[in-house]
């Protein structure tokens, strides 16, 4: 049955079918990973065999007439369930008991078992638990796949009864057991019925997931994307993106399992599972199991709970790998061979979706990153103070825009050349980015000059921002031609709404404190406020 032997039916909450009764004994199974419901036209499929067993089993009890015929189907917790049955005699009191029990522990490795006539020290039948012995007694393995014969003990049985003790005729074997071939027939023809349907569901959503992913163009919709696809086919409790830089992998996106999803951080490829997937381009380990003797993350252990394991290179054919898929769950054996080929299938078009993402981005981040410094641009300085200002008035909250100019710059540009000049720039902006939080924005939004904005910030909160930029400024160690430079740096400071609810007038409020720092000495800080609105000062 190839694939729909290796796992157990799934199934959601809803309306009752007439087949629910039987789910834990139904004789066939799906993938667990898929999600996917048991489906009107799976239960179909699923009634049809039962109503062929129910069929031939009163065919064959009319022949043996009179006789009791039981269909017994092994569940993988070791018990038979009584799965279809002709009962003639009406005494089947128990549906479900352990495999060996009473008469049927005969058997034991055989295929067939005949008793007639059954002695009165014979155990008894355990679906007949109080009833008088059979007078005659037949069994016979169910066998749909020659494979099985090795598991005797597990194959389903088809069972025969009758109160008459004559010994079992040739005729009669032969009928029993051509009829548990039927049920073997019709078991397998079921059952690929089942695993088509199946195949065709799965593919269909997993194409439905590659269609939003073929549409995403930033990283972070790619990765949101990429995870759906993949759910779809798989039941991972973690699933995870990193990306390949300079022997090291970076996480980037973690999905699932948020109590072992730490904070991101570059880790090296030497010594990693990760390390090896990318070096040979392949996907490790071998049929999915995590048997933990590499690191997947070398200096981490964020995986080592996960019994089921796939590491997956993203690279396109002879470019260098610049990602890796993570897809880890804690239940062994997750990653059946035609799960992993359409893994494998959707990893394909995520490595060249996150290609392009990451080209796009690129493309993105020029437009609103300053080339010389790395910091913000004007253009993204811009848009920043609008959605700042957006947040506020609808929290009702307060930001600080700081802006800051580098004192006699002009005299450092003739001076010491444009070189040197573009030196002090980049580490103006560097200091910047220190003082700054992960939620604010440096930016560079002329020459020398640079703004920042600091959300949810005060009017004191602000000013020791700028002191610490202006201190950390004045104590840069810049030497040119061997000889110390001083360089400072002059601020003005303006608070919203505090100082005004207008944007405009915001940066004009801090573009004349500025000014004022400027005319009375440089290197200083200056907070908008009535002096400085009343002064009549000329930046220099």
């Amino acid at each position: 049955m190839r694939w729909l032997t290796e796992k157990t039916w799934r199934k959601t909450g809803g309306s009752a079918s007439v087949v629910d009764a039987d789910i834990l004994a139904l004789p066939f199974s799906a993938e667990i990973q898929c999600d996917l419901l048991v489906s009107p036209e799976h239960f179909l499929l699923i009634r049809q065999f039962q109503q062929d067993v129910y069929n031939q089993l009163n065919m064959l009890g009319t022949f043996l007439q009179p006789a009791s015929v039981v269909v017994l189907w092994p569940s993988s917790n070791g018990q038979f369930h009584v799965y279809a049955c002709n009962d003639t005699s009406r005494r089947i009191r128990v549906k479900s008991f352990a495999i060996g029990s009473g008469l049927l522990g005969a058997l034991k490795e055989r295929i067939e078992f005949s008793l007639a006539p059954c002695p009165v020290s014979a155990p008894t039948l355990p679906y007949y638990p109080d009833a008088p012995h059979p007078g005659g007694f037949y069994a016979c393995r169910i066998v749909s796949n020659p494979a099985q014969e090795n598991t005797t003990n597990h194959l389903p049985l088809l069972c025969v009864d009758r109160a008459g003790k004559d010994p079992w005729s040739a005729m009669e074997i032969e009928i029993i057991k051509r009829t548990g071939e039927q049920i073997a027939s019709s078991h397998n023809l079921h059952g690929e019925l089942l695993l088509a349907d199946f195949e065709r569901k799965i593919l269909q959503q997993s194409f439905n997931g590659l269609k939003h992913l073929n549409s995403s163009l930033t990283l972070d919709s790619v990765y949101r994307a990429a995870v759906a696809a993949l759910r779809m086919i798989v039941s991972a409790d973690l699933i995870g993106f990193g990306e390949i830089s300079e022997g090291t992998v970076e996480l980037r996106h973690l999905d699932g399992d948020t109590a072992v999803a730490a904070g991101f951080k570059q880790y090296p490829l030497e010594d990693s599972l990760i390390g090896q997937a990318v070096k040979y381009r392949c996907i490790l380990p071998d049929g999915g199991t995590h048997t933990q003797q590499t690191p997947v993350l070398n200096g981490s252990t964020l995986f080592n709970n996960f019994s089921s394991l796939l590491v997956i290179p993203l690279g396109q054919d002879k470019l260098p790998i610049g990602g890796v898929l993570l897809i880890a769950g804690r239940q062994s054996g997750l990653f059946s061979r035609r799960c992993r080929d359409l893994i494998e299938m959707i990893s394909a078009q995520v490595a060249i979706r996150l290609e392009l993402a990451y080209s796009h981005e690129q493309i993105n981040q020029l437009t609103v990153t300053d080339g010389l410094t790395g910091i913000a641009n004007r253009r993204a300085f811009e848009r920043a103070l609008e959605g700042m200002h957006t947040r506020a008035l609808r929290r009702g909250s307060t930001f600080c825009l700081i802006i800051c100019d580098i004192d006699l710059f002009k005299k450092i540009n003739d001076t010491c050349g444009h070189t040197f000049g573009d030196l002090v720039i980049r580490q103006v902006a560097a200091e910047m980015k220190v003082v700054v939080r992960s939620g604010d924005l440096a930016a560079r939004i002329g020459g020398e000059e640079f703004a920042i904005l600091l959300e949810d910030t005060d009017r004191e909160g602000a000013t020791e921002v700028a002191e610490r930029l202006r201190d950390r400024v004045e104590k840069k160690q810049l030497l040119y031609q061997g000889v110390l430079w001083p360089v400072t740096i002059s601020i003005g400071v303006a608070v919203f709404p505090g100082d005004t609810g207008d944007t405009e007038k915001l940066i004009n409020y801090a573009d004349r404190a500025l000014y004022r720092a400027k005319n009375s000495g440089r290197n200083r800080v200056v907070v908008w406020n009535s002096d400085v609105r009343d002064a009549q000062d000329i930046k220099g």
